[in-house]
């Protein structure tokens, strides 16, 4: 099984345990906490991911830096240092992130701009954006010049891109490509 499947059924059992006892926010702070440190720690990044270090060894230190923080999350860390699967941590937290934000019906939107955007145009879009989705919007704005123009929005998986670029990008395109019929005919010319 692949390390995105196995992430996959942890944040999903993760999840539905948090779900039916009404712990969801409570797991996910603390999970992005515990998440926080592993990034902000460089000591407890190789603890953690330590493969030669043994299990009960690791739970230890794992528990103490987590007493008093939600007992799902710190049996969920448990069973994944049990298992040796320390790897999915990561992207079994974003999926469960992914999971709950769904659930509450959120949608990330990311929108590229050449330059930044004011705070009332940004709320025009995320209310645009939330009007149409019927969903509540948490827009993040990127500046990347190389765009030139326009904007792109990307959804989940799927990108609207109106970027003077990306039109540019598709004008050389069928300019060169061998297909282009010249429009009219020579007697049109004449």
């Amino acid at each position: 099984m692949s390390d995105t499947a196995v992430a996959r059924v942890y944040s999903r059992a993760l999840y539905e345990a948090a779900s039916e006892t009404g712990r969801v926010e409570q797991v996910r702070r603390d999970l992005t906490a515990f998440l926080g440190a592993l990034d902000g720690a460089s000591g407890l990044r190789s603890v953690f991911f330590d493969e030669e270090m043994p299990a009960e060894q690791k739970k230890r230190v794992v528990l103490s830096l987590t007493e008093g923080g939600e007992v799902l999350m710190r049996n969920f860390l448990q069973v994944l240092i049990d298992k040796s699967r320390e790897s999915v941590i990561e992207e079994a937290y974003g999926l469960f992130v992914q999971r709950v934000e769904a659930e509450a019906g959120v949608v990330k939107v990311e929108m590229t701009t050449a330059v930044p955007v004011p705070e009332p145009v940004q709320d025009q879009v995320r209310e645009s954006m939330e009007a149409s989705l019927k969903k509540r919007v948490e827009l993040k704005v990127v500046v990347d010049e190389s765009i030139v123009g326009g904007l792109k929005l990307r959804v989940g998986d799927r990108i609207a891109d109106v970027s003077i670029r990306h039109q540019l990008e598709q004008l050389r395109a069928r300019l060169v490509s061998p297909t282009v019929r010249l429009e009219g005919s020579v007697e049109a010319a004449s």
